[in-house]
């Protein structure tokens, strides 16, 4: 099970959490299912409600939402989950994230150290069975 993401979709994320630092960048992950692994077609960079008031958690605007919803039905593909960056932090969900969760969906999370694409110091993704359970680590393949 991995979910794996385009190089060039890769960089617009990588863009977005650097442009936000040292605030928590936010966004969705469109793409299809192929057997276990979730295969990313498209980046969506969005805006986090919390904006500059807490630099340790997110939450992506509504419209941002149905907008993703709205390309996903019209381009034949699914939401597969989300990114959000840990600005001078690991890449391990914080209990904010975990009771944030919802099953089912990726979340990928990149530390990110400045306000650089090559601040980006690593990308890991983890599935949230549920608010009671450890995040499960899911491979990260880029291609």
């Amino acid at each position: 099970m991995a979910i794996i993401i385009p190089t060039i979709e890769l960089e617009i994320i990588k863009k977005h959490v650097a442009a936000i630092f040292p605030y928590e960048a936010c966004g969705g992950l469109l793409g299809r299912l192929e057997g276990e692994n979730k295969i990313v077609v498209k980046a969506y960079p969005a805006k986090n409600r919390f904006g500059k008031i807490a630099w340790d958690s997110f939450e992506i605007e509504p419209k941002d939402m149905l907008e993703m919803d709205k390309i996903s039905r019209k381009e034949n593909l699914e939401i597969l989950g989300f990114y959000h960056s840990h600005p001078n932090h690991p890449a391990i969900p914080s209990n904010f994230d975990i009771n944030a969760s919802w099953p089912y969906y990726s979340y990928v999370i990149l530390s990110v150290k400045g306000n650089s694409p090559e601040n980006v110091a690593d990308i890991k993704s983890y599935l949230i069975p549920n608010k009671n359970s450890a995040p499960v680590a899911e491979d990260v393949e880029i291609t």
